[in-house]
């Protein structure tokens, strides 16, 4: 009980860190939505962060499935003094692989850019690899951040390793608030160089008293080899959600002016919403799995991989529902004021809700991926991976043609949805069962409460007028979500859904 306990108040601070950096992410969004709207210069921006994304984003699918495990099982087999070594000699090869990649990045951005985005004009094009040039000079810190957030998360010290975000939000504000009037959206481009660099300041202090840096440089290491031979599968299969959306982002360069910007800022909601609703799970049982994986404790993973996907339901089915219903005035009330008008909002609504209906197996994908990278299995998750890629780029191409941008993010939905009932079934193989119809009952009751939540949410949607203005969008998206999410929890109540009443307990014994 004591150690159940712990974990919600870990779950709950957690959640209530990301939180914060999250509304600090969504103000940031906010402000650049105001200065350059759904324009040339966002469309620039947010290519150039997506091209400078890409070796963050394979080095974070590397470093966040590898290094745990690796770091929890030479901590508990051999000693803290090794694990500490081989984290040492990680952190500094990985340096050096980003230092290398970052050169190489910047003499070929150009080309990439002209590859990757082939419908920009020249003058776009140079805009965005002015940005991607000025990023990539802190790709180094990024990357150590990356690695230094890992080993936090494996030491349990959740709440550190989240404080990241906060630097990126806040140097993005001041220079688009401050400097974008004389410099543009270059400005935007330093905010995300220093950034990175005190995303890796903020963590130097968390490692005091129980992490000793040691600089080596060993390429013989086995246990590096042995991270580098799970690194690859792992790379694609961490990183598929992020990936799809670049491959969105480049299919729009050849749409609509501004499409790439109302997509941007439609997922950077989804990413809110995984940030809030699934990251402090993920975070938190992944070290739990990696633990009971080393005590080759199967039927504990599988009971909390059972638990976990009821909470993931009980809590993302009816923001998902309310979301879709609300999507207009979710894009008001985040977006539109400045240079982002009424075209703007309809045109990234529609993008939204095509994102939104993916959310559960976007964060459900996720966290089956770590279940296999907690016993060490990086090859299954990189083969559904290659499923989702390919059957992304299959539904880009068809849905494209017939819904435009709404195509493309209907496309991520889809292949990511697929991918995770792909890995369901592949878990069901590993372990021989998953126990799952012991729990078919309670999911059937989230859902049938999530219809009648939806159905709240469309008849007060009708009945009440529509509205411009920030104060009143958020007052009429407070009655139909806070409405609808009442009746929720009511049909929850009138249901019995245990996982509802469980989580209400947790959080009276807490208090």
């Amino acid at each position: 009980m004591a150690r159940t306990q712990r974990v919600f108040k870990t779950t709950m601070l957690v959640t209530a860190v990301i939180i914060l950096s999250k509304v600090f992410g969504f103000v940031r969004d906010m402000i650049l939505a105001n200065y350059f709207g759904t324009g040339v210069a966002n469309d620039a921006y947010v290519s150039a962060y997506s091209l400078f994304y890409l070796p963050v984003l394979l080095f974070n699918s590397c470093i966040s499935a590898t290094l745990i495990p690796l770091y929890v099982e030479q901590r508990e087999q051999h000693s803290l003094e090794r694990s500490n070594h081989f984290a040492s000699n990680t952190l500094n090869l990985f340096a050096l692989a980003a230092l290398a990649i970052s050169a190489l990045f910047y003499a070929l951005a150009r080309p990439l850019v002209r590859v990757i985005y082939v419908g920009f004009d020249p003058e776009k094009a140079d805009l965005t690899v002015r940005l991607v040039r000025v990023m990539l000079l802190s790709l180094v810190f990024n990357i150590t951040s990356i690695s230094l957030a890992s080993l936090l998360n494996a030491a349990e010290k959740y709440v550190a390793a989240q404080l990241t975000g906060f630097p990126l939000s806040l140097c993005v504000m001041v220079a688009a608030a401050v400097f974008s009037g004389r410099f543009g959206i270059i400005a935007v481009g330093w905010g995300v160089f220093a950034a990175n660099i005190l995303q890796f300041l903020i963590l130097i202090p968390f490692l005091r008293g129980w992490f000793s840096y040691t600089p080596v440089i060993d390429f013989g290491d086995k246990c590096f080899h042995k991270l580098l031979k799970l690194a690859g599968p792992a790379m694609l299969s961490m990183g598929i959600s992020e990936l799809n959306h670049m491959i969105d982002h480049a299919l729009a360069s050849g749409l609509n002016p501004g499409d790439i910007s109302a997509m941007s800022y439609a997922y950077r909601l989804i990413t809110f919403l995984l940030g809030v609703l699934m990251v402090p799970l993920t975070t938190i049982m992944f070290s739990k799995l990696s633990r009971l994986a080393a005590e080759r404790d199967s039927e504990g993973m599988l009971d909390v991989l059972r638990r976990c996907i009821l909470v993931i339901a009980l809590v993302a089915l009816p923001i998902v529902a309310v979301a879709v219903v609300m999507s207009t005035d979710v894009i008001k009330f985040a977006y539109m004021r400045g240079a982002f008008g009424m075209d703007s909002v309809r045109v990234t609504a529609g993008i939204l809700v095509c994102y939104v209906i993916g959310v559960p197996g976007f964060g459900l994908r996720d966290f089956l991926s770590r279940v296999f990278h907690s016993v060490q299995d990086t090859k299954t998750p990189f083969r559904v991976s290659c499923l989702v890629v390919g059957l992304n780029i299959a539904l880009n191409l068809i849905l494209r043609i017939f819904l435009g941008a709404n195509g493309l993010a209907l496309a991520t939905s889809i292949a990511s949805t697929t991918g995770m009932l792909a890995e369901l079934i592949l878990l069901k193989k590993r372990f021989g069962h998953l126990g799952l119809r012991a729990i078919a009952v309670e999911l059937a009751k989230i859902a049938a409460a999530t219809l009648v939540c939806a159905g709240v949410c469309v008849a007060l949607n009708r009945a009440l007028p529509q509205v411009v203005g920030t104060g009143r969008v958020f007052l009429r998206l407070a009655v139909c979500a806070g409405a609808s999410l009442i009746a929720y929890a009511a049909a929850c109540f009138i249901l019995r859904v245990k996982t509802l009443r469980t989580f209400a307990a947790d959080v009276l014994r807490r208090r």
